[in-house]
């Protein structure tokens, strides 16, 4: 009989209360490699403990999200409203209450809660969150940054506990946020001249020759529908050549007063206005003479500040904003009108091992997303252009992150990830990380979240291959989830890849795993003005802003006929959207000491289903009747 209770105790674990249960261990994660222990974390430390609470109903939130996502559902386009999503995901009371009894046994009161009391927030000091999660914290560096992570890989919770938390950070997690960049400054070659396609060879030596300044072709000087020839210098990419290539010259937004697009900036970084003013001074005049430089709004969030300087009087720390300036100068470059929202994340200061006061303990996606998902009006596109090794986080807490982007898609929002620029793995780093120390390729997260956009980059104005280039060690990246499956909108393009892949890469990648990219744009050599100089700048972070600002443009149009916008956008890619794409069948994603994924007819995992072209998609999207409609809301 007795037995029977324990097991009863064990099984409805959220609903009984065992006060003799003892502690059992919720999470092991392994240290990631070139990861480094220094040392025990201060006692005195102080740590913003964020506790994820079991959800009431996400499985009803992932069942309306694909109604209203899918083109062929009749109540496509009807988002939900934050109120709603937030009913859906709150936690049971009982788990609020066990959760909270709990804290508060440990003399813990002063709690935060999101909107949905689905996250609790609490500021707690090294040795109290020690003795509440029965581990030890240390400090932990990567390489030789100097930057530290206060981190603890194995923690414990009261069984009784365990079926009401999902995670628990910062502890276990080793998310490095990475700008997904390449810095790539240099007679006509021989390929050239001859019109013909590059051999690999022959494309390396043209990345690694320095050729000075590039001349960049002005709208002025060109007819009004000037070809793609005539609009691009293959390499200098400049908004003039983007918008020629994927047909959004010429386009005239009729409600950019309803629309919106929205970005993130991590690591420390902002975006000089400056900088921009003479970015479209130099390449889009007519947003430049409307102050655009100086009208995109900037919201703080973990105490981050916006920090201007003038080119005249140097960078703002050397080229420490590059990836800031590439976000803001792709996105106005290609999608002007469209007012802008840059999000500036705090999250990086340097921890000082003697500082006992409360400082951001480096989960900035969950900063963020706490703050976006409370707000009530949301830019209905946001782009993000970092990135890090999927199996530096723990896989509990990254469905938990997951899960929040899906909240964004049910609300409307398009939410964009860059894809990576490692290709299938930095080829030093292509091992597990469960202890097995096997031979893989690495997949990249939140890229690799069934719920964003994953985008990929490619070289070349025609026809385009997948990316690289050897100058910066920079390859565009893509591949298949560890931790997510394969979902549904997706099965019958990956399973027709799967068929006629190299057998031989099959132990290195999980077949049944969520394929990335979805998608390209262009993302090689992209003139850019940082700290009041011209640079070329490669990666994924050019494709992903590049490739958000065109849907920003498509919802332009929906919104003018009012329609609602396109939101979580993978169920439309997949299906007809698929038709608005151009394939691209060159190249592939090396890494890994391998040739990596080859790009392929159809979708692939090295560009996704292809580069968008605009007045198609545009088509598309207008096209669908959006059955028991109702107005549009922005949030």
């Amino acid at each position: 009989m007795l037995a029977l209770f324990s097991m009863m105790i064990v099984l409805c674990a959220c609903h009984v209360i065992d006060r003799t249960t003892t502690y059992r261990v919720k999470e092991s994660h392994p240290v990631p490699a070139k990861w480094q222990r220094r040392g025990l974390a201060p006692a005195h430390h102080m740590i913003n403990l964020r506790i994820a609470l079991k959800q009431g109903n996400f499985e009803e939130l992932e069942r309306q999200i694909t109604q209203v996502s899918d083109p062929n559902n009749e109540l496509y386009g009807r988002h939900l409203s934050a109120t709603a999503i937030r009913n859906l995901v709150r936690p049971e009371k009982k788990t609020i209450d066990l959760v909270t009894e709990w804290l508060g046994d440990h003399g813990i009161e002063d709690l935060g809660f999101s909107p949905a009391a689905d996250w609790i927030s609490v500021s707690l000091s090294v040795e109290a969150i020690e003795r509440l999660l029965n581990t030890t914290y240390h400090e932990y560096s990567y390489e030789d940054d100097a930057e530290i992570f206060i981190r603890a890989p194995e923690w414990s919770l009261p069984v009784h506990l365990h079926d009401c938390i999902d995670a628990i950070q910062p502890t276990s997690s080793f998310l490095r946020l990475e700008a997904q960049n390449r810095r790539a400054e240099p007679p006509e070659p021989q390929w050239f001249l001859e019109g013909r396609l590059p051999t690999y060879e022959e494309m390396v030596e043209e990345d690694l020759l320095d050729r000075g300044h590039i001349n960049v072709p002005e709208q002025e000087n060109l007819p009004p529908s000037p070809t793609i020839a005539q609009a691009c210098n293959r390499l200098a990419v400049s908004p003039l050549c983007i918008r020629t290539m994927y047909g959004t010259l010429g386009y005239t937004a009729r409600a950019p007063e309803k629309n919106g697009i929205g970005f993130v900036n991590y690591n420390g970084q902002s975006n000089n206005r400056s900088d921009l003013e003479v970015f479209l001074k130099t390449y889009r005049k007519d947003a430049a003479a409307a102050n655009a430089a100086y009208e995109f709004k900037s919201e703080f969030v973990n105490m981050e500040s916006d920090r201007q300087k003038s080119p005249d009087k140097g960078p703002l720390g050397g080229m420490a904003d590059l990836e800031g300036a590439l976000d803001i100068q792709a996105i106005i470059g290609t999608g002007y009108p469209t007012p802008v929202t840059a999000y500036n994340v705090g999250g990086k200061p340097p921890f000082q091992s003697d500082a006992f006061t409360t400082v951001n303990s480096n989960e900035p996606y969950l900063d963020w997303l706490h703050y976006v998902l409370a707000q009530e009006e949301i830019p209905p596109v946001i782009s993000t252009s970092y990135a890090d090794n999927e199996q530096t986080v723990p896989e509990a807490y990254a469905r938990r992150v997951c899960n929040e982007f899906a909240q964004l898609g049910a609300r409307g929002v398009s939410v964009i990830f860059a894809s990576g620029d490692h290709g299938v793995g930095r080829d030093s780093s292509c091992r597990s990380n469960d202890g097995s120390d096997k031979p893989q390729f690495v997949p990249v997260f939140p890229a690799s979240c069934p719920y964003v956009t994953s985008v990929g980059a490619t070289r070349l104005v025609g026809p385009e291959i997948v990316a690289f280039d050897a100058r910066g060690g920079f390859v565009s990246g893509g591949g298949f989830s560890n931790y997510f499956d394969r979902p549904k909108y997706q099965e019958k393009h990956v399973e027709q890849y799967l068929q006629g892949l190299d057998t031989t890469l099959a132990p290195y990648y999980n077949a049944q795993g969520r394929g990335y990219p979805d998608v390209s744009a262009i993302g090689y050599h992209y003139a850019v003005m940082s700290g009041g100089q011209a640079h070329l700048q490669d990666g994924t972070s050019a494709s992903a802003p590049a490739f958000a600002a065109l849907i920003a443009l498509v919802n332009d149009a929906l919104l003018a006929e009012g329609k609602p916008t396109l939101g979580f956008l993978n169920p439309l890619l997949y299906s007809r959207g698929a038709e608005a794409f151009t394939d691209i069948t060159i190249g592939s994603n090396f890494g890994c000491n391998t040739t990596g994924f080859p790009a392929r007819k159809g979708w692939d995992a090295a560009s996704g289903l292809g580069t968008p072209w605009f007045p198609k998609l545009k088509e598309i999207a207008l096209g669908y009747r959006y059955r028991n409609q109702r107005p549009w809301y922005f949030g």
